[in-house]
C-alpha cells in the first residue's frame, strides 16, 4: 500500500514537472490559486527553519540547506496537489529535488545505469533517482499540511546526506 502511494505522489510530481505551457489555461489558473496560500505558507516554513530560499519565475523555489561543519547544498522545491482541487490543504505536497549529476548533452542513459536506478529506488527508503532531460536528480515528497519547520529542515538534512552518497554512486555512470 505505501509502495502504491509513494508511485502516486512520484506520478504527480512528474506531471507537475510538465511546462506550463503544455496545460490548458484552466490548470494554469488553478496553480495560481493553489501558489498564494501555500505558497505563503512554504515561505513562512522556509524562514522559520532558516533556510535562505529565492522563488523562480515559475513559482517554484531554490533553497540551501546548511549542516554541521558549514556544509551546504542548494536544492529546488516546487509545490504540487493531488487531484482535481488544488486548494484542498490535505491534498498539497511539498517536493524537493537534489541534483545528483548530469549526463552530457545527447548522451542516453546506459541500460547499466537503468538497471542501477531501479536497485536505487527499491532500497531507497525515502524518496527515487529519477533522470530528467539530462539531469539526474534525488526526489523526495512530504504532505504540506502535515510539515513544520522542523520537518522541512530534517527532510531537506536528509535529501542532502542521501543525495551525497548517491552522487559518489551516479558520477561513475555520467562519465560513460
Amino acid at each position: 500500500m505505501r509502495r502504491v502511494a509513494a508511485m502516486a505522489l512520484i506520478i504527480a510530481v512528474l506531471v507537475s514537472a510538465v511546462p506550463s505551457g503544455a496545460q490548458d489555461q484552466s490548470q494554469g489558473t488553478q496553480k495560481q490559486s493553489q501558489a498564494q496560500p501555500s505558497g505563503k505558507k512554504l515561505e513562512a516554513l522556509f524562514t522559520a527553519a532558516e533556510m535562505p530560499f529565492t522563488r523562480t519565475e515559475d513559482g517554484r523555489y531554490i533553497a540551501v540547506i546548511t549542516v554541521e561543519n558549514n556544509e551546504s547544498e542548494r536544492f529546488y522545491v516546487s509545490l504540487g496537489a493531488m487531484g482535481d482541487d488544488v486548494n484542498n490543504e490535505k491534498l498539497q505536497f511539498i517536493s524537493m529535488d537534489f541534483l545528483l549529476g548530469q549526463f552530457p548533452k545527447g548522451a542516453t542513459p546506459s541500460t547499466a545505469f537503468i538497471k542501477q536506478m531501479a536497485q536505487w529506488n527499491a532500497n531507497l527508503t525515502f524518496g527515487k533517482v529519477i533522470v530528467l532531460g539530462n539531469a539526474v536528480v534525488y526526489t523526495t515528497t512530504t504532505w504540506l499540511a502535515r510539515t513544520d519547520a522542523d520537518t522541512l529542515g530534517l527532510d531537506a538534512a536528509l535529501g542532502h546526506y542521501v543525495s551525497q552518497d548517491l552522487r559518489k554512486e551516479v558520477a561513475p555512470y555520467l562519465k560513460q
